[in-house]
């Protein structure tokens, strides 16, 4: 008779009780209430840089007004569907500009002047402002420090100006800084809440920017192994078991998210990475462009732009490793690790030419400072859990940090701001924020290139403007959106228009006079816009009208690194060549 081995007691309870069990439990509830203040006095801070930029500079991010587009066509085009979207970016800032962009024939400044994404990139850099003070008041810091951190982040250049123009760094940090703090919790609260609501986090900053996917990966395993760790420190049984759970726990929900994400897109267009193989995507952009940097040269470009949003990163970092270390403390392992991956990762891509040098792209490294600010400060008290895990472990406590230490690191990180205004000075650097940074240092009278700069998408505007007088009917004008989202989104009337999205694109395309087509918007087969459907189908439409159309007028652009436009009216009978 086989002999069978008992099952080994697993440890259902935690060594402490929920906090809602213990009587007086300091919930700290008056910091969370003014986490409601410091969220609504940011937001209203940023609205009105956001209503500043929009409506009185005009000054837009091409990448922002695609994503109005996007959610603009998903209502209006001749052919509404949600994948009108498209699938280059991530849906998150898109999608939930649908309900502003609806109310666009009454308001048209929320696409025309891009307020539907400004508004919504406010209100998750807002959010990210009460998620950073949440984490200090977690942390019970002294609220001094605390106040004077929340200010250097929330007041930071950078941060206003990417809380005010619908990009998507806002979402993004919100969601990593969401994130961080409930990872943070559960290195002591073990609680399955906590472990949870970090995986949603690290869906949404997913939904927001494909960055997520590399912070989502050390995320795994980095609980994979504090798991492991902390059950064979206990002596527990069936550590790696346990510490798989943990992983696919945190996980499922940003893989759920990617598969569906990803397998719509593969559904709808046959590509199942549309950032990457897409003609409107990076690497097409990139090869359209000539190539990226690449090698130490560009490893070195993107460290200075690291060191330009937070110069004083390496010195805060290296000081909260080193109280963290000799309290054994593992809080600021999690923000080293998962806002750690994407600066890391952002500076690796650039110097392999995978990507932009964009000073933009290095932004988390703010937060990331100002959260080991918080950390040098050891903790006060446990975390309120509703669930303590088995493996529940009282957070390090110490004596407090020299007031002399703290004080010369917000003294760097406010010296570092001056810094940052600095390098947001120069269009090497900042290619996309300097002139801003001009027109407010320079009292409203910035230089030609930076006037240049702000003019951007104006002249689309104009073509908007002359094409919405001809009053044409639906599907009468061909447009493609390789740069035509900016006439989309300044445009009165968007059935007159068939774009890709259209299900009838490519055979209007082919016979375009067959189909009622009385206009096309050309643009030079150059740089992006070799890859432009029309310039494939046609290449000599810029040039000559291909024989089929005749020149109506051209549009000399104003902006910067934008195509000038030319309108050719379609001919009934194509010319013979």
């Amino acid at each position: 008779m086989p002999i069978v081995k008992p099952m080994p007691a697993l440890p259902r309870r935690a060594p402490v009780l929920a906090s809602s069990q213990i009587e007086g439990f300091e919930h700290r509830r008056g910091w969370r209430r003014q986490a409601n203040f410091w969220f609504a006095a940011s937001l209203a801070l940023y609205w009105c840089a956001a209503l500043w930029i929009a409506l009185d500079v005009g000054y837009f991010w091409g990448d922002a007004l695609s994503r109005t587009q996007g959610a603009l066509s998903a209502l209006y085009s001749r052919n509404p569907t949600l994948s009108a979207i498209g699938y280059v970016f991530t849906p998150l800032t898109t999608v939930l500009q649908i309900p502003l962009v609806a109310l666009s024939p009454w308001v048209p400044e929320f696409t025309r002047a891009g307020l539907a994404g400004a508004l919504v990139s406010s209100v998750f850099m807002a959010a990210s402002v009460r998620q950073l003070w949440l984490i200090a008041s977690e942390r019970n810091i002294r609220y001094w420090l605390a106040v004077v951190g929340l200010l250097l982040y929330a007041l930071n250049p950078m941060i206003i100006l990417y809380g005010a123009t619908g990009m998507s760094e806002a979402p993004f940090i919100y969601a990593t800084l969401w994130a961080v703090r409930r990872l943070i919790r559960w290195t002591s609260t073990d609680d399955v809440h906590d472990l949870i609501t970090c995986g949603f986090a690290l869906a949404l900053a997913f939904l927001a920017r494909y960055d997520a996917l590399i912070m989502a990966f050390v995320a795994m395993w980095t609980v994979g192994f504090m798991t492991w760790r902390a059950r064979y420190r206990r002596g527990f049984r069936d550590r790696i078991g346990f510490a798989l759970v943990d992983m696919l726990l945190l996980v499922w929900p940003i893989g759920f998210a990617f598969v569906a994400w990803t397998g719509a897109s593969w559904l709808t267009t046959g590509e199942l990475f549309a950032q990457f193989t897409s003609t409107d995507g990076n690497a097409a952009i990139i090869a359209a462009s000539g190539g990226g940097a690449i090698g130490p040269q560009a490893l070195f470009d993107a460290s200075v732009r690291t060191f330009l949003i937070s110069p004083a990163l390496l010195l805060v970092a290296v000081v909260a490793v080193f109280f963290a270390y000799r309290r054994r403390d593992p809080e600021p392992i999690i923000p080293l690790a998962l806002i750690g991956s994407v600066v890391f990762f952002q500076i690796i891509t650039y110097s392999l030419g995978s990507t932009f040098g964009l000073l933009r792209f290095f932004l988390t490294a703010l937060p990331l400072t100002i959260i080991l600010l918080f950390q040098i400060i050891p903790p006060r008290h446990r975390f309120p859990s509703l669930r303590p895990g088995a493996c529940y472990r009282d957070r390090v406590t110490g004596k407090y940090v020299p007031k002399t230490i703290t004080g010369v690191l917000v003294l760097a990180i406010f010296g570092g701001t001056g810094i940052t205004l600095y390098g947001m000075s120069s269009a090497n650097w900042a290619p996309q924020e300097y002139a801003i940074q001009e027109l407010v240092f320079n009292m409203g009278s910035p230089s030609q290139d930076a006037v240049h700069t702000l003019n951007t998408f104006s002249t689309e505007m104009d073509v908007a403007d002359f094409v919405d007088s001809l009053n044409l009917g639906d599907g009468e004008v061909l447009l493609s959106t390789t740069y035509g989202f900016a006439v989309l989104t300044a445009s009165n009337n968007q059935k007159q228009f068939i774009i890709p999205s259209d299900e009838d694109f490519i055979t209007t395309l082919n016979e375009p006079a067959e189909h009622g087509v009385k206009y096309i918007l050309a643009l030079p087969r150059e740089g992006r816009g070799a890859t432009d459907p029309i310039n494939l189908r046609y290449p000599d439409m810029y040039e000559t009208g291909s024989h089929i159309a005749t020149m109506e007028i051209e549009f000399i652009n104003q902006g910067q690194g934008q195509p000038n436009w030319r309108l050719y009216r379609v001919l009934t009978t194509p010319e013979q060549s």
